[in-house]
């Protein structure tokens, strides 16, 4: 992952920039800072913090709770909740901010970044997602052109280390090329990824045009879920 500025680490956590340089200045996020006093936050510290905030928080979701939130979200039928559950779920949709829905979901999943030699082989088998996947959020408010000279999916089965090692994907930090964990509580045969979670996995990029057209694509499907 590249490193972070104050307004894209504002923009990710859904803070102030003013609270975002808190945060770097006191050190509750490792960071660096330039000789023109611009501060680089360390993406992977920013992670760990994030993950800290919400178990302090109490605003953790398990990852079946979290899959159903966006299928819930994306207007599909989720049945593999208690009905205890399914209802906090919903009461949670109702309560939460379109930023805060990005947070508690993204802990059901890990990406792994990676440089692919050839992205349309590597993108094959998988299930697309984020900027790959991006044109399923047109009529969500999403202005973003879905980009297929990238990997951005979730692998069908095995491992991601497997997968990548079978099509030709080197492990980067600073990789374009994502692929997710895939911790669906059954089998999903599709091949793009429901609106909500193709939203979820765009609002926790790092990049900030990638992260504002997730977020407004969230509020939209919310706003029509409670629409109904």
């Amino acid at each position: 992952m590249t490193d972070l500025t104050a307004t894209e680490l504002a923009a990710r956590l859904g803070v102030t920039r003013r609270r975002a340089l808190a945060l770097l200045a006191d050190g509750r996020i490792s960071a660096r800072r330039l000789a023109n006093g611009t501060w680089l936050a360390d993406a992977d510290a920013v992670a760990r913090f994030e993950r800290t905030a919400l178990r302090g928080s109490g605003r953790t979701l398990s990852a079946d709770a979290a899959w159903g939130m966006l299928w819930e979200l994306s207007g599909i039928e989720v049945g593999w909740l208690s009905a205890s559950t399914h209802a906090r779920v919903r009461r949670r949709i109702r309560e939460a901010t379109a930023a805060e829905i990005s947070t508690v979901v993204a802990a059901r999943t890990t990406a792994h970044y990676f440089a692919a030699a050839n992205a349309k082989r590597a993108s094959a088998n998988l299930i697309q997602t984020g900027r790959t996947a991006s044109d399923v959020l047109a009529t969500f408010g999403a202005d973003l052109i879905t980009d297929r000279r990238r990997v951005s999916g979730y692998v069908r089965s095995g491992t991601v280390a497997d997968y990548a090692a079978s099509n030709f994907m080197i492990a980067r930090a600073d990789g374009g090329d994502v692929l997710y964990e895939n911790t669906l509580p059954f089998e999903f045969a599709g091949d793009i990824m429901p609106s909500a979670v193709v939203a979820a996995d765009l609002a926790r990029s790092t990049d900030t045009r990638e992260r504002a057209a997730g977020i407004q694509a969230i509020e939209e499907l919310k706003y029509r879920w409670l629409a109904k």
